[in-house]
């Protein structure tokens, strides 16, 4: 029997709230730091008018600097921002899912898998890049469609391609509903922001755990259609009665009674007597 995927944007919010309400230190810290990492997520870009003069030594060595550190800082991000991600989504569903265990070291878990998750957040990122560049909706269809690829990594330990190819197909079918939870979610982050900019570290924690609860929904009917049948199995014997499980004996029968008993020699005449061996020598 199937079952669909309640994907409603207040639903899932609540849901992300509720859980957040559990463990609410742990979801800011473990949002900052994946904020933090994200490229882009803490740089900012401007631009400046030049005067008539030209620039110093001095001025030009100093933008070179900043400009190569930048760089650095932005290779750094893009190397660990997959890892960071994986870990980060795995937490939160594991939140979402009501498992207590859950501490903010898991959010480095997945540098246990730092190959697999950097090439998913460098196909990702190209996928959702081509996208864009074809207007711009393209882009937001492949990115809404994407986005649990890091998570099929963590759970199901699949290559980066067969990720992108799972995740593409596990969104299949909601589409619209996942962009109307991105819409809300981003209701709830422009509150926050409202909120003297403090609010934003409750409505991120929230909106992630929005997107875990989605993505558990679909595992969920995503399994009920595909999971085979479990084929029922004979309880086992219980230890130390080596008999239970066996084939019963055979009833005794017509004659049973008359086998001979251990010892015996079947081919004894019944009628003769024993004797005793005479002494030796008489």
């Amino acid at each position: 029997m199937s079952t669909s995927a309640n994907l409603a944007p207040d639903r899932l919010i609540l849901q992300g709230w509720e859980t957040f309400k559990m463990r609410p230190g742990l979801c800011i810290g473990m949002c900052l730091i994946y904020g933090i990492v994200q490229p882009g997520g803490g740089s900012g870009s401007g631009g400046g008018g030049g005067g008539g003069g030209g620039l110093s030594t001095e001025a030009m060595a100093l933008i070179g600097v900043m400009i190569a550190g930048a760089l650095l800082i932005t290779l750094v991000q893009c190397a660990v921002a997959g890892p960071i991600r994986g870990g980060y989504d795995l937490a939160m569903l594991r939140l979402v899912r009501g498992d207590d265990s859950v501490t903010f070291g898991d959010l480095f878990a997945g540098f246990s898998k730092f190959v697999p998750l950097l090439l998913t957040f460098l196909l990702v990122g190209v996928c959702v890049v081509m996208g864009l560049i074809l207007c711009i909706v393209p882009g937001i269809i492949v990115a809404i469609g994407l986005w649990p690829a890091y998570l099929l990594v963590m759970e199901d330990d699949l290559p980066p391609v067969e990720a992108v190819k799972g995740a593409w197909a596990l969104t299949n079918g909601h589409k619209i509903n996942l962009f109307i939870l991105a819409i809300a979610n981003c209701v709830v982050i422009v509150i926050g922001l409202l909120c003297c900019c403090v609010g934003v570290l409750v409505a991120a924690p929230v909106t992630q755990l929005a997107w875990m609860g989605a993505y558990h929904e679909m595992r969920l009917a995503a399994g009920a259609d595909t999971a085979p049948q479990a084929a029922a199995e004979p309880a086992p014997a219980p230890p130390g009665d080596p008999t239970i499980g066996l084939p019963a004996p055979p009833a005794p029968g017509p004659g049973d009674d008359l086998a001979p008993a251990p010892g015996d020699d079947p081919d004894r005449d019944e009628d003769e007597e024993p004797t005793l061996d005479e002494p030796v020598g008489e």
